[in-house]
């Protein structure tokens, strides 16, 4: 049996379209085939999702995996298109988009599943879809009402309408006992058109009308439009029966003129029972088994679709239309605001739980139609806020973007460029933007908005610290590692103030601090708050939480930066391997911490820790993400350690021509990533181009974040090496000595890289006892059998290597 996704059950009713589709298996063979509304009917109504729902049930057994994607809409789209990547087996990369991308390639190579079908549904924009549509030995099958598709990307196949003979079979199977003589009539009136005829024999079913009445009906209501098409005239009688049978039945089929081509769940329609309605619909919504009632009666009179289990509701575009055309202004205001208040009440919040997200799921391809942007409440409009956030939390940073962009347009006309939801709206804006690599616009953005926030709400507002949050996220990003510890120091003072110390987001506000100073190389400072961060959210957070782990990363990396290997290993030691993913962002960051105090240990498995975290880092983020970068750069550093020159040289090289690209010629980290490549080329003994390198990255370092940064004395310490190795002994002497002493103000005299720089400074002394001292301290930090002391024994200079913390 083949693997089946989100396909919509199949009509037992259908009818005919043989030839058609044998001429359809045939042609996706070649291609992606689209089917079009025919030239007589461009609107649709002429059958096209039940063709294609029809052939995937014909031809399932052909493949090895069938999925259907609603395409209406990019988010559902994409949605859909996550469900199979993980029944695909591809691994969660946080980037929808690179997770999508991964999608397509496997389906385009086969793997793991060589014959395959993708449906794509209602795909109306060729240009959005494009990036989608996988190529290889599968088939692609997509309906649209777009005329316009481009050649190039599929074939057009144009739906018409039924044979007569189709038409009279549909009408009989219906109802059975249809005289074949009523059929034709009935057909030929109706113009052999399926949706037409669907909706006539539902009718029928439902009242009981005898065929000459219903015709006499028909030929009234024609009568009476300017434009009498068949479904326009056999909508009308329907619509006219459902509403004279069941008021509020058809009452609720109104509110769906505002909603979606998605499937409408009877919880949403269930939260109008909070709002002021009718006395019958309200009494038919405020009951559960009334409510279903109603949606069966819908269904039975052909008005819309309900599935099998009776729970979603789905609405023909052309019914949605006829709907919204018969509607009074009036009428059309209380029924939009109406469907406002019930997407509203339907609103799970806490667009971060992931509990809530199927409910999110269900509501947000519903929000366009009914135009939420424009609604004139609060609570409406944070459903808008909250939708935003929902798509950013599941990774979908386009789809948040699309619509945080749409919303702050809006918003800013109609209730300013200072109203609190249009700067709430704009503070995610510059999250979504900033998570697609539009960093700059990001950044422009939080600080304008920051700048009002300040001014109408003040700064002790909780939107407004976490739009400085954010800022502070955009200064680190920029390398301007001081003013991001400025704002957020001054937002931890705020949150404690407000909220006191152990209040979640004042614990995230403490985390960034501490990131700041471990930026700053103050690991004194970073370990104290990372310490305290860590007791506090132990105390009030569940075992194995993701937040927990990110202290016990942060606590370990500062006893890194303080020289203490033995302590950053044990600090990661209590955390429980199965508690995250591996290949999430905190657990990626533990890992390569880890490995880290593995190489400074001398421990063999350094090599292959830093291997498997640059692997997952890649896999999650992809290769040009900052984490990936330091995750290289910390592989390049164990490949060195490990005496492999060429591979860290490889590594090396990329990485900083990836942090050049991605942060900046001037960046610290470019520069740091520079300097580690400088002390593989010096390695190789090509003192020359390691002095070029090492003299550009250190003047940058120094110019960035200063000559005591544990970055600059790195680079500084290489530089010293870069010239005894041309015979420049005398300013090598000067730097090696002034890195030392530098070092030792800064780090402590007892740090590992302190003693390093030390010993360089000494060993061409012609001091005996000050070389004795020095090795004596390095054994003593080191422990007997390291490999650093082999290095000591051979008399070589010592490198003190980077290894750069999270942005």
């Amino acid at each position: 049996m083949p693997i089946l996704g989100g396909l919509p059950p199949r009509n037992p009713r259908f009818v005919g379209r043989e030839d058609l589709l044998a001429r359809l298996r045939g042609r996706l063979a070649t291609g992606p085939v689209v089917l079009l509304p025919g030239e007589d009917h461009p609107l649709g109504g002429t059958g096209r999702t039940q063709l294609a729902v029809e052939y995937v049930y014909r031809y399932a057994e052909t493949y090895d995996l069938v999925w259907w994607i609603p395409a209406e809409q990019s988010a559902g789209t994409r949605a859909a298109l996550i469900g199979l990547a993980q029944r695909l087996g591809l691994a969660e990369t946080g980037d929808m988009n690179r997770t999508l991308a991964a999608v397509r390639d496997a389906l385009s190579r086969g793997e793991p599943f060589r014959n395959w079908l993708v449906v794509f549904e209602d795909a109306n924009r060729p240009e959005e879809i494009k990036s989608y549509l996988p190529s290889g030995a599968g088939h692609v099958l997509i309906t649209s009402r777009n005329p316009r598709w481009p050649a190039e990307v599929a074939q057009s196949e144009p739906i018409g309408v039924f044979d007569r003979a189709d038409s009279v079979d549909l009408l009989r199977r219906r109802t059975p006992d249809l005289a074949l003589a009523d059929a034709e009539l009935l057909a030929d009136r109706l113009a052999d058109v399926p949706m037409a005829l669907d909706l006539s024999a539902a009718v029928r079913a439902a009242t009981g009308w005898p065929v000459a009445d219903y015709l006499s009906r028909y030929d009234a209501l024609a009568a009476e439009l300017a434009f009498p098409t068949p479904i326009r005239v056999s909508w009308g009688l329907a619509a006219d029966a459902l509403r004279g049978y069941a008021p509020a039945a058809y009452q609720l089929l109104e509110l769906c003129a505002f909603l979606g081509s998605a499937p409408v769940s009877w919880r949403l329609l269930w939260g109008a029972r909070m709002l002021p309605l009718p006395v019958e619909l309200a009494r038919t919504v405020g009951i559960e088994r009334r409510l279903k009632t109603a949606l069966r009666l819908i269904g039975r009179y052909g008005l819309a679709e309900l599935d099998p289990p009776g729970e979603h509701l789905i609405v023909h575009p052309l019914v949605r239309g006829m709907l919204g055309q018969g509607l009074s202004s009036e009428r059309h205001g209380t029924l939009l605001a109406t469907v406002r208040g019930m997407l509203a009440a339907a609103d799970p919040g806490d667009p971060d739980d992931p509990t809530g997200h199927p409910r999110y799921a269900e509501l947000t391809p519903h929000l366009i139609h009914s135009d939420v942007l424009g609604a004139s409440t609060e609570e409406i409009r944070q459903l808008v806020i909250n939708a935003v956030r929902y798509h950013y939390a599941g990774g979908d940073y386009d789809s948040s973007r699309a619509l945080a962009a749409a919303a702050v347009a809006r918003w800013r006309e109609t209730l300013g460029e200072h109203d609190e939801q249009t700067l709430l709206a704009s503070f995610h804006l510059a999250n979504a933007l900033r998570a697609v690599g539009r960093s700059a616009e990001a950044r422009v953005l939080n600080e304008q908005t920051l700048r009002a926030q300040r001014e109408v709400l003040g700064g002790d507002d909780e939107t407004t610290l976490a739009t400085a949050n954010s800022v502070g996220a955009d200064l680190r990003i920029r390398g301007h590692f001081e003013q991001a510890r400025q704002l957020d120091g001054d937002n931890l003072v705020r949150y404690r103030r407000l909220f006191g110390e152990g209040f979640p987001t004042a614990l995230r506000c403490a985390n960034n601090l501490a990131a700041d100073l471990r930026l700053l190389g103050d690991f004194r400072g970073a370990r104290t708050i990372d310490a305290q961060t860590l007791r506090q959210r132990q105390a009030i957070l569940a075992d194995g939480h993701p937040e927990i782990l990110s202290s016990r990363a942060g606590l370990a990396f500062d006893l890194f930066g303080l020289g203490d290997y033995s302590g950053a290993t044990e600090a990661l030691a209590a955390v429980r391997g199965d508690a995250v993913p591996d290949d999430h962002p905190f657990a990626l960051w533990a890992s390569r911490v880890a490995a880290m105090a593995a190489r400074r240990r001398g421990l063999a498995d350094g090599l292959g820790l830093a291997e498997t975290t640059a692997t997952l880092t890649r896999r999650r983020f992809g290769d040009l993400h900052v984490e990936t970068l330091a995750a290289v750069v910390t592989l390049a550093n164990a490949a060195r350690a490990g005496g492999d020159l060429d591979r860290a040289h490889e590594l090396l090289e990329r990485a900083v021509i990836r942090y050049h690209s991605v942060l900046g010629d001037d960046h610290p980290f470019t520069l740091a990533a520079s300097a580690g490549l400088a002390g593989v080329v010096r390695a190789t003994g090509r003192h020359a181009e390691a002095r070029r390198i090492d003299q550009e990255a250190l003047g940058g370092l120094r110019r960035s974040v200063g000559s005591d940064h544990p970055f600059t004395l790195a680079c500084a310490n290489g530089y010293a090496t870069d010239l005894f190795g041309l015979g420049e002994r005398q300013e090598a002497q000067q730097i090696a000595a002034d890195t030392w002493q530098r070092s030792q103000l800064v780090r402590g005299a007892e740090h590992p890289d302190t003693l390093a720089c030390g010993w360089n400074a000494v060993l061409d002394g012609g001091d005996e006892e000050a070389r004795h001292q020095a090795t004596a301290a390095l054994v003593k930090a080191y422990g007997e059998g390291h490999p650093t002391l082999t290095r000591v024994a051979a008399g070589e200079r010592l490198e003190t290597d980077v290894d750069l913390p999270p942005l």
